[in-house]
């Protein structure tokens, strides 16, 4: 005797055969894992770029409570300066106003130099404080949140796209094959 093919395994205009069932099946894994795989990918990334972005928010924290407070030099070679200046007008003698000239030259190039180094570790400070501080590490926080959810929120779409193909499989058994187990 021949064997007969069974009813599953005979094609026909209202039917498809288990070997065609499973290369549907298999194509949408096929098609998704891919997919599935680069959302997963995101959130990972996404997760973390949060966990960086706290622990640089940490290390901020931890900078700012251990800065120290500094007083600016500055400030008192200014007045040093003027008082020199003061100092130079009440010198009575030619010998004393060159000393006190060459005196004031020196801390005045002193000064003019500080205030120039000044400046430019004043500008530094800022740019630091703009992309490190606590504040700017606040936001990056944030933002890595916000990507996080966004990534998370991504992938569900990316599951509920397969699910719906998975669900097109489902309708496909219900309509074409009714009899496959």
């Amino acid at each position: 005797m021949t064997d007969r093919p069974t009813t599953s395994e005979v094609g026909g205009p209202d039917r498809i055969t288990r070997a065609e069932w499973d290369r549907l099946a298999q194509s949408v894994t096929d098609r998704f894992a891919p997919h599935l795989q680069a959302a997963a990918a995101a959130v990972r990334e996404a997760e973390q770029a949060l966990l960086d972005a706290q622990d640089a928010l940490t290390r901020a924290q931890e900078a700012a409570a251990a800065r120290r407070y500094a007083s600016d030099r500055l400030v008192f070679m200014r007045v040093a300066v003027r008082e020199e200046v003061d100092a130079l007008a009440r010198k009575t003698t030619p010998k004393k106003v060159r000393t006190s000239f060459r005196y004031l030259l020196a801390r005045a190039a002193e000064l003019a130099e500080g205030e120039l180094a000044g400046f430019r570790a004043d500008l530094d400070a800022a740019r630091r404080d703009r992309e490190q501080g606590v504040d700017a590490c606040r936001v990056a926080e944030q933002v890595a949140r916000s990507d996080l959810d966004a990534a998370r929120a991504m992938q569900q779409r990316v599951r509920e796209a397969e699910q719906a193909a998975r669900a097109g499989l489902a309708v496909i058994e219900q309509k074409v094959q009714p009899g496959v187990d």
